[in-house]
């Protein structure tokens, strides 16, 4: 249906649609202008999501198929959602942080930060490794994308991604904050994260190094610890022939093929609207529960594992998909309007989205309070952390659910496990501590 109602008719007035979804693009830009921080930021990927989704809608409504309902419930979210972003913003904030206490070696120089890179590196070579083995590359795999091929190993997926980010920050964190050296096992770490996003298969895989890179820099530079940082437009143009690059590979096309791929894609990454608002897919809908669909990521697989009788939200996105494929192997994502519309009904989901964006403006607000010379390796990766996953609230909250939970989640047990483990070790030294860093633990 995508292609027969969207696809083709683009194709055909690529001038006329090209300039519409410009313009719309242009007016997301301009509107959003003060709640995003930089190209790099996640929020600026949202907002681009945001101006797709509504050139979707309007296509819908360019071609008569948007029932009246479903337009008024779109632009009544979006309105919702930007007044609840600058509310949240607007809460005040407490500064995040304090004088920080001084990080003890164990006689032997290793700091307890020191065993947390460790960990957190280690763990994340043996994920990679089960990766491989299980799915393998996905760059090289003509038959799924970097979503579909991991049918049945979503869990797979969810620890690769979660320690994916927790080691690119925890290798930032060590240079940029705390101004030391990478050792020789970090650089080789360094190698295979960028190997591991250079063949993950997905298009804006690469991007991954320069958002976290910029969501750790901006506090520094709020707060004056370094100079705003300028982006080269060569840097640029290379990320921005990434994409280009992926399609070529992974689907064997031209270079102008996989151009006409790609402005496809970013059109069309509203394909929730294109092909869900329709009362008879709404149907079709299996998850009923919005407190399931959007608390069961990570608890419910946990309890799940621990014996309890729990069934898993099937994915809105999916379940759209299955409509049309009777395939469930990939799916839109379940955008903020759409599962507001589709839990809560028309007024409801206006609430929703108020709710939705007071909570991603506010935890923005709270970021920029956030010293990095007042806080310990922990608060700032978890700030970090949930800075980076909390514009998906907005994409998906069950993506934000399963990204955001994992990856705190095992953030938390390697730190137990550094702290365990250097208490062991001073332990076993029998040595007084000595002060070498004025990192907190």
């Amino acid at each position: 249906m995508a292609t027969e109602f969207f696809v083709s008719p683009i194709l055909d007035n690529w001038l006329k649609y090209g300039t519409i979804y410009a313009v719309i693009i242009c007016v997301y830009l301009l509107i959003y202008r003060k709640i995003y921080w930089g190209i790099f930021d996640p929020m600026f990927f949202t907002t681009l999501n945001l101006a797709a989704s509504a050139f979707c809608v309007y296509f819908l409504y360019a071609d008569d198929k948007l029932k009246p309902v479903y337009g008024w419930s779109f632009i009544g979210t979006e309105i919702a959602l930007f007044f609840g972003l600058l509310i949240g913003s607007a809460v005040p904030a407490l500064h995040m942080g304090r004088q920080r206490e001084k990080l003890v070696t164990n006689g032997k120089g290793i700091t307890e930060f020191d065993l947390f890179v460790f960990i957190v590196c280690i763990a994340y070579v043996i994920v990679e490794a089960i990766n491989l083995k299980t799915v393998g590359i996905v760059l090289l795999d003509t038959e799924n994308n970097h979503v579909s091929a991991y049918g049945g190993h979503g869990i797979i997926r969810a620890f690769l991604v979660s320690f994916r980010t927790l080691v690119i920050l925890t290798l930032y964190y060590k240079t940029l904050v705390s101004k030391q050296r990478l050792n020789a096992f970090e650089i080789f770490i360094c190698l295979i994260l960028l190997v591991d996003l250079a063949t993950s298969g997905s298009k804006g895989g690469i991007v991954t190094f320069f958002a976290l890179y910029f969501l750790t820099t901006y506090p520094l530079m709020l707060h004056g610890h370094i100079k705003k940082i300028k982006i080269s437009w060569p840097l640029l143009l290379i990320l921005a022939a990434f994409p280009i690059g992926v399609v070529m590979i992974s689907v064997g096309a031209d270079a102008s093929s996989a151009v006409q791929q790609v402005a496809l894609r970013l059109m069309a990454s509203g394909d929730i609207f294109l092909l869900g608002y329709y009362d008879d897919v709404f149907a079709s809908i299996q998850e009923s529960s919005f407190f399931k669909y959007a608390f069961y990521p990570g608890w419910g697989t946990i309890l799940k594992n621990l014996g309890f009788d729990i069934v898993p939200p099937e994915p809105i996105g999916v379940d759209v998909f299955e409509f049309y494929s009777n395939r469930r192997t990939s799916g839109a994502n379940g955008r903020y309007n759409y599962l507001a519309y589709h839990f809560f009904g028309l007024w409801g989901g206006f609430v929703y989205a108020l709710v939705i964006g007071i909570i991603v403006g506010y935890i923005r607000k709270l970021y920029t309070k956030l010293d990095p010379s007042k806080v310990g390796y922990f608060g700032f990766i978890f700030m970090v952390t949930l800075i980076s996953c909390s514009s998906r609230l907005i994409d998906d909250i069950l993506l934000f659910g399963n990204t955001s939970f994992w990856a705190l989640f095992f953030l938390i047990w390697c730190c137990i496990g550094a702290k365990t483990l250097h208490l062991v070790l001073r332990a076993l030294l029998l040595q007084q501590p000595t002060v070498v860093s004025p990192e907190q633990s």
